[in-house]
């Protein structure tokens, strides 16, 4: 099968033990929630390195990985958001990432119709880096570390723009696409 590779391999299994890795998370093992969260991170770096490396790019993976990367954070995130933690996420980070991703989910389905694949903005790109940091430095938080603490309100603040910024930006796509359509 031509999708079935190594990076599609690896956003698949990223895919589905996020959700597991929550799981653990919110029943309190920061530890290895951590370990799990960095494993995982690591993971969605190899696969778009390797993928790019050896020119093994699939339609597949163009939806795996950034599917992956969602429950990812998701996982996390909410996991923290919901869990007994000294140090949770941010309620406008949390609202500004369900609105960015409402606007990718609405704004997917005109493009499907064009039948094209969505691409992702910069804006996009850089806000789920910055939430992948999130997430490290959230737990960082809970496990009493200063500098992540710290950290914490300026990455928030970064955050916050980032997907401001990516939800106008998809908005704007979305907007062309089903003009185009209409």
């Amino acid at each position: 099968m031509v999708n079935f590779n190594l990076p599609n391999l690896l956003s698949g299994l990223r895919l589905l033990i996020s959700p597991l890795a929550g799981f653990v998370l919110f029943k309190g093992h920061l530890w290895v929630a951590t370990f799990i969260y960095l494993t995982l991170a690591l993971s969605d770096f190899l696969d778009g390195f390797i993928a790019r490396k050896t020119q093994t790019q699939t339609p597949l993976g163009t939806i795996l990985d950034p599917l992956a990367d969602k429950f990812l954070v998701f996982s996390y995130i909410l996991a923290l958001w919901l869990g007994d933690f000294k140090w949770q996420p941010d309620s406008w980070v949390i609202t500004l990432l369900l609105l960015k991703e409402f606007v990718v989910l609405v704004g997917f389905l005109p493009l499907l119709v064009a039948g094209k694949l969505p691409q992702p903005n910069l804006a996009g790109k850089v806000s789920t880096a910055l939430l992948f940091t999130y997430g490290v430095v959230l737990l960082l938080c809970n496990l009493g570390v200063e500098l992540a603490i710290s950290l914490k309100p300026h990455l928030e603040g970064l955050i916050s723009g980032t997907l401001l910024l990516a939800v106008l930006l998809y908005l704007s796509d979305g907007v062309r696409a089903f003009l185009k359509i209409s």
